[in-house]
């Protein structure tokens, strides 16, 4: 799946910055054409590579960004009072990211959602309308230079428990599925220099998913508890 005719090269952990990744290898896709490409030195050699947005230092300040909580923990965050949504999705914007707003409420069949992914993310005339095609065209999907992009879905447990309860075979269900697609082209972008992330608010405070794209999406830092998450929280 390398593109622009992208090498790849595995280098000792220790060749690179620290600030990159601490694992034992690091993989370097090195991108031959593209403008604007970043410069890395490490002994006497350097190294181009190519990123849309800048890297996450693994500093103390990097590990309070939102962003970077959200990625780590697999790219999607759960809400349940609004305010909490539009204000983190306000971060976001003030932070280089583009907003996509979705009403799920209004995903009354599998038909009306795609038409909703295909018309909010401008996917292309080719789009598919299965779920095959979304998770190529959002892993593909074409974000501002330097600018992330942030998937906001609201009242998700309406489409849940309605049109997104239809079974799957690869998972629970139809809902599922569209997040376990988010969440791996999230990853996919971020293993190509880009972030996306997704903010999914529901009215049901106990709304669960199982494994989303490898990992379960998490509660944000203040609903965490379930005692966050009812009306008159103790």
């Amino acid at each position: 799946m390398y593109r622009n005719d992208l090498r790849r090269l595995i280098l000792p952990a220790g060749s690179l910055s620290r600030h990159l990744i601490s694992t034992r290898f690091v993989i370097v896709e090195i991108s031959i054409a593209r403008s604007n490409p970043r410069e890395l030195a490490f002994g006497s050699e350097s190294l181009t590579i190519c990123a849309d947005m800048s890297f996450f230092s693994n500093s103390p300040d990097d590990w309070q960004r939102l962003d970077w909580q959200i990625l780590r923990d697999g790219g999607i965050q759960l809400y349940w009072r609004r305010e909490y949504l539009i204000e983190e999705s306000q971060w976001f914007a003030k932070h280089d990211y583009d907003l996509f707003e979705f009403a799920c409420e209004t995903w009354e069949s599998q038909d009306s959602m795609f038409s909703d992914f295909a018309r909010t993310l401008r996917l292309p005339d080719y789009f598919g309308r299965n779920f095959d095609a979304l998770d190529e065209c959002i892993a593909d999907l074409p974000l501002t230079e330097n600018r992330g992009g942030v998937i906001v879905l609201t009242r998700f447990d309406a489409y849940a428990a309605g049109a997104g309860s239809t079974p799957m075979g690869r998972v629970e269900n139809e809902a599922q599925a569209v997040l376990d697609i988010i969440a791996r082209a999230s990853r996919f972008h971020l293993l190509n220099g880009n972030r996306l992330v997704a903010l999914v608010q529901t009215d049901d405070p106990q709304l669960r998913f199982g494994a989303i794209g490898g990992a379960s999406p998490r509660w944000n830092h203040r609903e965490w508890l379930n005692a966050n998450r009812q009306s008159n929280p103790a």
